[in-house]
């Protein structure tokens, strides 16, 4: 969920729970979508990242940042008796030889691999929705390098997009940051201009990027807690207060797709009130997405906008896909189905395999997506 990366063997990264940014905090809960699904993504670009994440199933706040992210080196799930089978993304995956094996499998036998998500993330913390984040003690962060400074420069001049290397963590090297800055650039140069326009002239201003370890916005907002998490959101806060954003957190070693897929999260919600993220169902782009694709939309144009604060669960619940079984082939030979739990998601995930997938990964067949991104983002 949260389709998310491409091109190359260079990071992991994710986005808020509910495209954009969203409302002045409420406690509202966005879908979980499981940790499990990341885990399709991170299959597709042939590596998880040796990391701990702690899978967490209840859902988070629907006006939370999404297309989460995480990275961990193994991935387990143990629903409770209460789950259902049908409110949550399922991944099945084959081996090259065609042996059936279980998602946790197939992400611990590629251990170099990077798990993202499409929304399944930590719950966010009590007191990041209840109040102001409150300042804490921050580990040191590596200084930025030459090569680091001089492509965040080209980056703002090519692309219009914002690179920020103060306070962050890019890589513990020169060649580390210029790989992980490197794969940002990368995926602006793949992703049609219509998108890197528009993201680059948002209203909220310019798409910024940041990196660490810690789930933590520009203004220092830590919604999933202190995590290694990434997402895309429309909204940030301080101690001071909060306001509207244009901003992708990364997490250090991201993968292309990752970021490809929170790019495309961020075009997707450009006209968005902040935290209103499920209203971009309503537009013309996406109603045609799912015309195209297979998603129909089970419940009334009200239902939805009255969804909009509401769990995650309740925004799936309002739509159902009728298209082809998302498999697709990694580029390690592992064949890979998706099962997206919105329509939001299924768009950031395709996107993300189409533009900017690994070299050596095929290109799936699922004509009528490619035909679409070919038609409506060029």
């Amino acid at each position: 969920m949260a389709p998310a990366e491409a091109g190359g063997s260079h990071g992991f990264t994710g986005s808020r729970p509910k495209g954009g940014r969203r409302r002045a905090l409420s406690l509202g809960l966005w879908p979980g979508m499981r940790l499990v699904a990341v885990i399709a993504v991170a299959l597709a670009s042939g590596a998880l990242a040796a990391r701990d994440a702690q899978p967490l199933l209840t859902p988070s706040p629907s006006h939370a940042p999404i297309g989460i992210t995480t990275r961990g080196s193994a991935v387990s799930w143990n629903p409770s008796s209460s789950d259902t089978t049908d409110d949550w993304p399922k991944i099945e995956s084959e081996s090259p030889g065609g042996s059936p094996t279980p998602a946790d499998s197939a992400a611990s036998a590629s251990p170099a691999a990077v798990v993202s998500t499409t929304p399944q993330a930590p719950d966010p913390a009590v007191s990041s929705w209840s109040a102001p984040p409150q300042p804490v003690p921050q580990a040191p962060v590596p200084t930025p390098q030459p090569a680091a400074e001089r492509l965040a420069q080209e980056a703002a001049q090519h692309f219009g997009i914002r690179i920020v290397l103060g306070g962050q963590d890019w890589g513990q090297d020169e060649a580390s940051q210029a790989t992980n800055i490197g794969a940002v650039i990368s995926v602006m140069e793949r992703l049609p201009p219509r998108v890197v326009s528009a993201v680059a002239t948002h209203p909220h201003g310019p798409l910024t990027f940041v990196s660490n370890s810690h789930g933590r916005s520009l203004a220092g907002w830590q919604p999933y807690g202190d995590f290694p998490i990434g997402f895309y959101t429309n909204s940030d806060q301080n101690a001071n207060g909060g306001g509207p954003a244009n901003q992708v957190v990364l997490i250090p070693g991201f993968t292309d797709m990752s970021v490809g897929h929170e790019v495309l999260h961020a075009y997707q919600f450009r006209q968005v009130e902040t935290d209103q993220y499920v209203l971009a169902l309503l537009g013309e782009e996406m109603r045609s997405f799912m015309a195209a694709v297979g998603w129909r939309q089970t419940g009334t144009d009200e239902q939805v906008r009255e969804a909009a604060n509401q769990p995650w669960s309740v925004v799936n619940g309002l739509y159902r896909y009728e298209g082809r079984p998302l498999t697709y082939v990694t580029a390690d030979g592992f064949a890979v189905t998706l099962n997206p739990a919105n329509p939001l998601e299924a768009f950031a995930v395709a996107g993300s395999i189409y533009y900017t997938r690994p070299a050596g990964m095929p290109l799936p067949d699922w004509p009528e997506y490619w035909a679409w991104f070919q038609a409506n983002l060029g």
